[in-house]
Order: structure tokens, then C-alpha cells, then sequence
């Protein structure tokens, strides 16, 4: 605080026109109080700043370093699905056309079945059809029998006399016992 309270006086009373010349006190402690100051500086802050920079620069470089060894293996990333982005626009199309071929197998399997299908009930139809056809046959040959036989008892009725239906109960009886 005297060193700030000369400097004001110092500064005053040469403003009056006198010039003031400092002593040797005035000079000397200051530069003692610097170099102590200096000595102190140099000799305890100068190494823990040149530690704390040293510190701060090995930290930047590893850090540079991991940033490069992960710039490294990101390009190698990037590198890695381009090939993979360049690949799937191949397997994409490989996909489809695989998905269009099993596509195309699955309708001619159905088309085959389908027309099998179709085959069976066309010949299950055409046997339906030739067993109806028998049936309404013999249905109708039935029916001609009955038509037949009610139609010639009528004539044999009509026309048959009593002489006649002996000779034929006869025939008939001797038939029956040569078998």
C-alpha cells in the first residue's frame, strides 16, 4: 500500500512542478518484492503449468488418437454396408425372381390339381350317368316284362281254350320230372 501512496505523491508533486527522484528503498524492495515473486513463480507455479500442459497435451493426443482409430473403423463400417447396400440390390432381385418362381411352381401345381380334380369328377360324372342310364334299362325292361306278361295272359285268356291249357299243364308236368 505505500508503494500505491509514493506513486500518488510522486505523481502530485510533480504535477507542482518538482520533480521528485525516488530513493534507492523505493526502487530497491520493489524489485526485491518482483524477483521473489518471480523466483516463487518459476520455482513452484512454472512446473505444476508445465504438468497441467503436459497432462493437457498427452490427453489431446490420446484423444486425437481414439478419434482416429474410430474414424478408422467407422469408414470401415461405412465401407462394410456399402458392399452390404451394393449386395442387397442383388439379393433383392434375387429374392423376387425366387418368389416369382415358387409363385408361378404353386398355380401350376393348383392348375394340375384342378384340372385332376376336374378329370375325376367328369369320370365320376360319366360313371353316375352310364349307372343311371343301366338302371332307367333295366327299369324299363322291367316294366316291358310286366306290360309283356300282362298283355299276353290277355291273349292267352282270350284265346286259349280248355283242351289247350290241359296240354300245356301236361308238357309242362313232364319237363318237371325229367329234370
Amino acid at each position: 500500500m505505500t508503494f500505491l501512496t509514493d506513486l500518488l505523491v510522486s505523481t502530485a508533486w510533480a504535477a507542482e512542478g518538482g520533480a521528485h527522484v525516488p530513493s534507492v528503498t523505493e526502487l530497491l524492495f520493489p524489485l526485491i518484492n518482483f524477483l521473489i515473486f518471480a523466483f516463487l513463480v518459476k520455482r513452484y507455479g512454472l512446473p505444476l503449468i508445465k504438468q497441467h500442459l503436459k497432462q493437457r497435451r498427452e490427453g489431446l493426443v490420446e484423444a486425437v488418437a481414439t478419434a482416429q482409430q474410430a474414424k478408422g473403423e467407422a469408414e470401415g463400417y461405412v465401407r462394410k454396408y456399402q458392399d452390404l447396400l451394393k449386395v442387397l440390390d442383388s439379393e433383392c432381385d434375387r429374392i423376387r425372381e425366387d418368389l416369382r418362381a415358387e409363385g408361378e411352381r404353386e398355380r401350376a401345381r393348383i392348375v394340375a390339381e384342378a384340372e385332376e380334380s376336374a378329370a375325376k369328377l367328369k369320370a365320376d360324372a360319366d360313371f353316375l350317368a352310364e349307372q343311371e342310364v343301366k338302371m332307367a334299362r333295366q327299369q324299363i325292361r322291367g316294366e316291358m316284362a310286366l306290360l309283356a306278361e300282362a298283355a299276353a295272359e290277355r291273349v292267352i285268356q282270350e284265346h286259349m281254350a280248355a283242351a289247350d291249357q290241359d296240354r300245356m299243364v301236361e308238357s309242362f308236368s313232364r319237363e318237371i320230372r325229367v329234370l
